[in-house]
C-alpha cells in the first residue's frame, strides 16, 4: 500500500532533537491515539535534523502505537533521516515508506 499519497495524521518538524522533542511528544501521542485508522501516517519528509532524543521519540511513538493496536509509519523520510535510521538499524524496528516515486521504482 502506498501511504505516501495518504493524508498524514501528523507532519514532523524540520528538527527532531533535544531542543524540540519536548514540544513534539504530545502531538505525536495524540496522533497515535486519535487516528481513525489502524495505520498512523507520519510525514517525515522535512525532518532533516535528528539526534538521539528524536530517535527515542520515534521509537517511543512506535511502541505506543503497537500497544494501541496500531502501526506507526514514517512516510517519505528526508534522506538524512533515512540514513540515520539505517545506520542505527531502526529500519528493522520502525515502519518506513519511502516517497511514492521511490516505491514506484521499486526502491522503497
Amino acid at each position: 500500500m502506498d501511504l505516501a499519497a495518504a493524508r498524514p495524521d501528523l507532519v514532523l518538524p524540520e528538527r527532531l532533537d533535544v531542543s524540540t522533542v519536548g514540544g513534539d511528544v504530545e502531538p505525536l501521542a495524540w496522533a497515535v491515539a486519535a487516528s481513525p485508522r489502524t495505520v498512523v501516517v507520519v510525514d517525515s519528509s522535512a525532518t532533516a535534523v535528528v539526534d538521539a532524543a528524536g530517535l527515542g521519540l520515534l521509537v517511543s511513538a512506535h511502541r505506543g502505537a503497537h500497544r494501541a493496536g496500531r502501526q506507526l509509519v514514517l512516510v517519505a523520510p528526508h534522506e538524512r533521516l533515512l540514513r540515520l535510521l539505517a545506520v542505527t538499524h531502526l529500519t528493522r524496528v520502525l515502519h518506513v515508506q519511502r516517497a511514492s516515486a521511490d516505491a514506484a521504482a521499486g526502491t522503497g
